[in-house]
């Protein structure tokens, strides 16, 4: 709290000297903009500090709490001004934080080229390097949409790299996504687990675990109700988990016996080199292994891949991970470029172009299979006795706001290899809740604990406080539609080239040391660009974040300084911006 009060002082003195220092202060009055978070100790008390911040500049900040599907449904739907956000790489490449923000992304919270902004005529993009036309004064969708496009089509991995940055230049310039930092995974697991694994894309692995050398349950809290567990819908880490364990694709992840994580074939005989094309498209033809089921017993088919695959990037389903089948020839018709042959048990699919990422691909939930009765009955996966899935375990029950029960499927093709017999997962986003059954020993695992607890945690369970390294960003969106100029005279182009401006300058106001040093407190590391630390720029020559916005020619990384250091001068740079358009007040 010292450390808030002290940054309400600093940014009340330097509003005084950039005050006096104008002639022609604007009349506007900060609008009052509500935060939107879901339930947890550690988003509300980082709202709570921007709220702070904030209002340091004149800014009234309401925070409203709502639970998890709620929220993620509201931010969907554009029904907020700003919110917390967090972004997992599915894959480990830079376009997998990029091309979530396409006109037509499900993931498209901030609502890029949506609504009014649909109709805004004013980025400009030259892709004349690469293959693309000069545009000026575009739309989202003439100018990102299609900056994806040849990102995704592009074989030249140099200059599908520069795209990306250019990508990532145009999505920082709005101002309407606002890093804090880098994430870590933080959970508690008990000392007693043993064959647990995690993934850096945040999902966790139990069916290879004991607990004390006892195979019959684990219980897990890993958050509140999944708002689904169709493969081809969801879109949480939390449910990504739990179908992991529950349906298998052509591929998966697997921990080594030296401690490496990698894709493996899973339902497919191996993971095959493609041929490559003389158009640049490159076919791979696999080969499911022999014995393949359903939950239900019946055989599992290469045409249910296929059918599935359909499915799950058709127009019809407008699921939010759909686009992550724009690498797939076809997309965007009736029919992708994939083929079963049932009799010989093959799949071929072709690409449009090579890509390193493809077998993470076929390793991520929405390129599993999903049983023909998918395609009949829109509430399959709600309730056990409908959920027919491939995977290691099979939905026992399902108690709704209470646990999902996940026992071991007798028709997996591997079922010989899981040692745990039955994964309990139990629903809660209460993290005082979570971590009052870690204690008592009822849970072994919780993906979440009270901010307030953190420091003694680690003191207390030093074995058990986990802090794994992970490829994601936490960040404030703002919906590019809110008005943060209600009563201006400014429309249309001006009023966004305006607003974009107070969304750059009010970034500038947040102190992300002391947010993940004295909040969030698990490793964390100040960002200032979307795209996560971990992955690598082209032909791995250095850190793909250590590199954006490179032709602005700064001293620091990425779009703003985040050194400690910095932090007086981003609030003075901040408030001469704000001062531009808004009469500011600091209350007493």
């Amino acid at each position: 709290m010292k450390r808030v009060v002290s940054i309400l002082l600093a940014a009340l003195m330097l509003l005084s000297l950039v005050s006096c220092g104008d002639k022609k202060s604007a009349e506007l009055a900060p609008p009052t903009i509500k935060y939107l978070y879901n339930t947890s100790d550690a988003h509300k008390a980082i709202g709570e500090y921007l709220q702070s911040a904030l209002a340091a500049a004149g800014f009234t900040m309401t925070l409203e709490n709502q639970e998890w599907n709620t929220f993620l449904n509201t931010r969907k739907d554009g029904n907020y001004a700003i919110a917390r956000n967090g972004w997992l790489a599915d894959y480990n490449d830079p376009i997998s934080f990029l091309d979530m923000w396409t006109s037509y992304s499900g993931n498209n919270d901030v609502q890029f080229g949506k609504g009014a902004h649909a109709n805004l005529k004013m980025y400009s993009v030259d892709l004349t390097p690469y293959g693309g036309a000069k545009i000026e004064n575009g739309t989202w969708a003439e100018t990102y949409d299609v900056l994806m496009g040849l990102i995704k089509s592009s074989t030249d991995e140099a200059k599908r790299f520069e795209m990306m940055h250019i990508a990532e230049d145009m999505l920082m310039n709005t101002g309407s996504i606002t890093p804090l930092y880098f994430y870590t995974d933080l959970y508690m697991l008990d000392d007693s687990v043993e064959g647990f694994y995690s993934n850096p894309l945040g999902y966790k692995y139990f069916m290879y675990s004991n607990v004390d050398s006892k195979t019959d349950n684990i219980n897990v809290c890993l958050a509140s109700e999944p708002d689904t567990l169709d493969p081809a819908l969801n879109s949480s880490v939390d449910g990504a988990t739990m179908i992991a364990h529950l349906f298998s694709g052509l591929a998966k992840w697997v921990k080594t016996e030296d401690g490496r994580l990698e894709i493996v074939a899973d339902c497919a005989k191996e993971l095959v080199e493609g041929t490559i094309n003389d158009d640049g498209t490159v076919t791979y033809v696999y080969t499911l292994r022999d014995g393949l089921k359903w939950s239900n017993g019946e055989e599992l088919k290469a045409s249910d891949f296929v059918n599935s695959w359909n499915r799950a990037a058709s127009e019809e389903l407008a699921a939010d991970y759909g686009y992550m089948y724009e690498i797939v020839d076809g997309y965007g018709t009736d029919k992708l470029n994939a083929v079963a042959d049932d009799a010989n048990k093959t799949i071929t699919v072709t690409i449009i172009n090579s890509a390193k990422y493809w077998n993470e691909l076929l390793a991520f939930p929405c390129y599993f299979p999903v049983h023909s009765s998918a395609f009949t009955d829109e509430k399959w996966a709600t309730k056990p006795e409908t959920y027919i899935n491939n995977g290691p375990y099979v939905m026992d029950s399902w108690e709704n706001k209470s646990k999902i029960v996940l026992k071991k499927n007798s028709n997996y093709i591997d079922a010989n290899e899981i040692t745990m017999e039955q994964i309990t997962c139990y629903l809660s986003d209460d993290a005082n809740n979570m971590l009052a059954n870690f204690k008592k020993g009822d849970w072994q695992l919780i993906d979440d604990v009270p901010t307030n607890e953190i420091a003694a945690l680690k003191r207390d369970y030093p074995t058990e406080f986990t802090v794994s390294g992970q490829i994601g960003t936490y960040y404030v969106c703002f919906n590019i539609n809110f008005d943060l100029l209600p009563g201006s005279n400014l429309a249309g182009v001006e009023k966004e080239k305006a607003q974009a401006e107070i969304r750059k300058a009010m970034a500038l106001l947040f102190d992300r040391n002391y947010i993940v040093e004295e909040i969030a407190q698990g490793g964390q590391v100040p960002a200032s660009s979307f795209v996560a630390m971990g992955l690598t720029d082209a032909n791995g020559s250095g850190e793909f974040y250590k590199l954006a916005n490179k032709a602005a020619g700064n001293s620091y990384y990425g779009y703003y300084d985040t050194s400690k250091e910095a932090f007086e001068g981003n609030t003075a740079k901040a408030l001469e911006v704000l001062k531009k358009y808004y009469k500011l007040t600091v209350a007493d």
